[in-house]
């Protein structure tokens, strides 16, 4: 469908434009941005999830992190899953207490508090707060196809 703006590059084009504007503002030295997606079904997938209670653990989601204080190039194997955002605000903010559903009031089916199962890693660990703040990058709405756009590519 030449000539049409796809949901595809529409919607990747809208998510840049929001990432850009935090980029822009004055607002860019204290921010941490988690871009995350869910491709329903971990289709791409390749690995089974680990077991950690009996609701499994999930599939593997993808993710960035991007902000001035994220340390440059990292890619980051740990184990990770949606507990590790709330894990990261936790430690940050609470000192590392946790939001227990058996203690806080609030109705939580979970068999276990996630942000204590050994296996999750840590998003502390993709920070330097001890460098320079990284400039921003702003990127454009609508990039040309790079080579694995191309047929054969």
């Amino acid at each position: 469908m030449q000539g049409t703006n796809p949901p595809l590059t529409g919607g990747t084009a809208y998510v840049t434009k929001m990432i850009d504007a935090v980029m822009r503002s004055p607002y860019w030295d204290t921010s941490a941005i988690f871009l995350t997606w869910d491709d329903w079904g971990g289709f791409y997938d390749h690995v089974v999830p680990p077991v950690v209670d009996q609701n499994g653990y999930g599939l593997r989601v993808p993710g960035l992190v991007i902000s001035p204080w994220v340390k440059p190039g990292l890619i980051d194997h740990q184990t990770l899953s949606f507990d590790a955002y709330l894990k990261l605000i936790e430690d940050l903010f609470l000192a590392g207490q946790r939001l227990d559903p058996s203690t806080d009031g609030r109705p939580d089916s979970r068999p276990t508090v996630r942000e204590d199962v050994r296996i999750l890693g840590d998003l502390r660990k993709e920070f330097d707060f001890r460098q320079q703040p990284l400039p921003p990058m702003p990127l454009p709405l609508h990039p040309p196809p790079g080579p694995a756009s191309s047929p054969g590519g």
